[in-house]
């Protein structure tokens, strides 16, 4: 019971002593501040389309630059290859262009310019287009059971649904565009892309996909800040208690692991 009360107390020394150095990693981009700069920025990865800034992918980094009434957004050629890597689908190299996202510094509004890539996997291909993006847009695709092809109107699925299956039962689902949010760093630009598969030198499409990349959450990269040092009274203390729980810990036998210092 002493040692658990001794940790108990380290640990909130502790705390206590580095969470203000911790806080606010994840502070949204200031579309205000004109400083070039690196920042960070993660993609929604959840499967439907319609699901707008519910789970976000790991965060990578782009650059950030503006000139007082548009801010650009690079996310250069690299990274898009990245964010295409480690799957099945190897991206073909060469092949990706580095995509670009233009901010409103008044009004919020965002829009990007088409960006292309490929990947390969075998005798498979897949070569796709990102179309011109936009937060004022309003996009509707297929779903919830199908790929998700843009749609106009339900008329138009229930047509499909006469010449292919698949397509019966489903609904053509609209997804609206949202400016940057300063608050959370959210923005969701919508657009479709073109995408045209081949399997060995056989191909189909082109064909119009709903786009996913545009569902974005943009922050401040977190500066590396120094831990702050202790009072006197603070580091003679946190000095006690690693002495005493030391102590008691090592007082108790350890096991040996088989293989371990010989």
């Amino acid at each position: 019971m002493l040692r658990i009360a001794r940790i108990a107390a380290l640990s909130a020394v502790f705390v206590a002593w580095v969470a203000p150095g911790l806080a606010g990693a994840q502070t949204p981009l200031d579309v205000q501040d004109t400083t070039p700069r690196s920042i960070g920025f993660e993609v929604e990865s959840s499967p439907a389309p319609n699901a707008i800034g519910e789970i976000f992918g790991p965060q990578r980094t782009a650059s950030w630059s503006s000139d007082g009434t548009t801010g650009t957004l690079t996310i250069s050629a690299a990274t898009h290859v990245e964010m295409w890597s480690g799957g099945s689908w190897e991206p073909v190299p060469g092949s990706f262009d580095a995509i670009v996202i233009h901010i409103d510094v008044a009004t919020l509004g965002a829009t990007s310019l088409p960006a292309s890539g490929a990947v390969e996997s075998g005798n498979l291909g897949l070569s796709f287009t990102q179309k011109a993006l936009d937060t004022a847009a309003v996009i509707a695709y297929v779903g919830p059971n199908v790929d998700p092809f843009i749609c106009t109107s339900q008329a138009q699925v229930d047509a499909l649904c006469a010449v292919a299956p698949q397509f019966c039962g489903q609904i053509c689902i609209p997804v609206p565009g949202s400016a940057y949010d300063p608050a959370t760093g959210r923005v969701n630009l919508v657009g479709s892309e073109t995408q045209t598969a081949c399997d060995g030198g056989q191909c189909f499409g082109p064909y119009d996909f709903y786009a996913k990349g545009g569902d974005l959450r943009l922050s401040e990269l977190a500066a590396a800040v120094p831990i702050p040092a202790l009072p006197m009274t603070g580091a003679i203390l946190l000095a006690l208690l690693l002495a005493a729980t030391g102590c008691i810990a090592w007082a108790r036998p350890h096991p040996r692991l088989p293989g371990a210092f010989g």
